[in-house]
């Protein structure tokens, strides 16, 4: 067999590349099958309330129905409220969340370098975790007053758990392994910590940091409802008084947007910083 016989043949025999082509395909195809799937869910569930409410079997004062709660949605982008009082609610989010993930990985990083520290301060940080945070809203009321502060600390106060936990958890669950073979070819434990520890606890200390921020909005929110001047949470408040169900529920739809668009953000940016994966 001659020298270009076998290139002709090779080139025409199926490769490892030309097998895996396929896949985007697939992988698009997926996608489109996820995401009508998704849509029939929304479809069958705004039409089953629809159907529910025209037919009498849900009453209309107590969950209102899906055209009201569009009306209500343009009157709130109409009137401008949904950036008054959207941005009061997200402004508040954004600062408890910023300062409770700081000091979460912050000391959760002091702790998994320090064992004695963690074990000295961990049982005091473990019974403040064990308390109701809920139950202590009015006093960050009564603390900081019934403005945006007050809203703040108390979301610092539940992100900053969550946030610390994952860090920690994060940090000791490297592999022992990587860091001992660093250290033998004469990595310095600065280096160790931050080629090897730091990205290895990325997913964790990301997988913290999304929750703490939901957990920042629902605080935020729950301190508007308890005592507020402005706010989503304190719309809420304010509708349910009037028993305008439209416009409870036009509200949570905009407190879900700006919920998934915060993850949304928060996905891109550690996609941005696993590219290294």
């Amino acid at each position: 067999m001659t020298a270009e016989s076998t290139v002709e043949l090779r080139a025409s025999q199926p490769t490892a590349n030309d097998e895996a082509r396929p896949a985007p395909v697939r992988g698009r195809g997926r996608w489109a099958l996820v995401l009508g799937l998704q849509l029939l869910v929304f479809v069958v569930a705004v039409g089953g309330w629809s159907l529910a409410v025209s037919r009498e079997w849900l009453d209309e004062f107590y969950v209102s129905s899906p055209g009201l709660v569009w009306d209500a949605l343009v009157e709130y982008f109409r009137s401008g409220d949904v950036w008054t009082h959207g941005w009061v609610t997200l402004r508040s989010t954004l600062l408890g969340f910023a300062i409770g993930s700081a000091l979460g990985v912050l000391v959760g990083m002091v702790f998994a370098r320090v064992p004695l520290l963690d074990q000295v301060f961990s049982p005091y940080l473990r019974a403040f975790n064990a308390m109701p945070r809920v139950a202590l809203a009015p006093l960050f009321i009564l603390w900081f007053g019934i403005g945006s502060a007050s809203k703040v600390w108390f979301a610092v106060s539940l992100v900053f758990f969550i946030v610390l936990i994952n860090t920690e958890a994060g940090i000791k669950s490297v592999d022992r392994e990587l860091t001992t073979t660093a250290r033998s070819m004469g990595a310095t434990s600065q280096q160790v910590f931050t080629k090897i520890v730091l990205p290895g606890s990325v997913p964790t200390i990301f997988a913290g940091l999304r929750l703490g921020l939901v957990y920042s909005l629902l605080g935020v929110v729950f301190g508007e409802m308890l005592a507020a001047s402005a706010g989503l949470g304190q719309q809420i408040t304010s509708y349910a008084g009037r028993f305008q169900m439209s416009g409870v529920l036009a509200t949570l739809v905009i407190l879900a947007a700006i919920s998934l668009l915060l993850n949304a953000f928060l996905a891109l940016v550690e996609r941005r910083l696993l590219r290294w994966q």
